[in-house]
């Protein structure tokens, strides 16, 4: 192994940070459109639950079967929550020249990614939640219906993220011309 290569592979596997990971995985001439993760607030709001429920059973445990048991079952939900969080701090969502990719993983690293010329539709969802804090889960499609990558959830600025991959989607798969006007709309958060 030559010294050029032991030195990638020693970056590679030193790589944690998220934006890292993601520039490492680009192929050559492949451009970044757009990159996103998802929105914090949201990450928190859907862990309140189950620090919720932490909460509970910590105080039943405690008053049921004694404080050590009860700071263990404690520990364990906290440690739950705490990985949910680092495990949404380390998704991105990609769009760039060639494709549209999710990378991911804390620990261990999955990456899944649709070639522009296989999505097929787009579509955007937004809960009441997700309303609050200005986020979207963006949904693809695409010919491979095998594909695990279906969803981008709690995107950042959905507005510039899903405009950037309507371009893209519609640059891939052809532009339709209509005789009309265009229609300027405002999008409303």
């Amino acid at each position: 192994m030559t010294s050029e290569a032991k030195d990638a592979a020693v970056d590679r596997v030193r790589s944690w940070h998220p934006d890292r990971i993601v520039r490492s995985l680009m192929v050559d001439g492949e451009v970044i459109y757009a990159l996103e993760q998802p929105e914090w607030r949201l990450v928190l709001l859907d862990q309140a639950p189950i620090a919720l429920l932490g909460i509970v059973v910590s105080y039943m445990a405690v008053s049921v079967l004694g404080a050590g048991l009860g700071l263990a079952v404690f520990a364990l939900l906290v440690g739950v929550v705490v990985w949910r969080a680092l495990d949404a701090w380390h998704t991105r969502y990609v769009l760039t020249s060639f494709r549209v990719m999710r990378c991911s993983g804390v620990l261990d690293r999955n990456v899944e990614f649709i070639p522009w010329r296989k999505v097929t539709d787009v579509s955007l969802r937004r809960s009441f939640f997700q309303r609050m804090v200005g986020a979207s889960t963006i949904r693809i499609e695409s010919a491979n219906e095998a594909s695990q990558f279906r969803e981008m959830t709690d995107v950042c600025n959905p507005r510039a993220f899903f405009d950037k991959l309507q371009e893209m989607t519609a640059a891939y798969s052809g532009n339709v011309q209509v005789g009309m006007a265009p229609v300027d709309l405002e999008w409303d958060d």
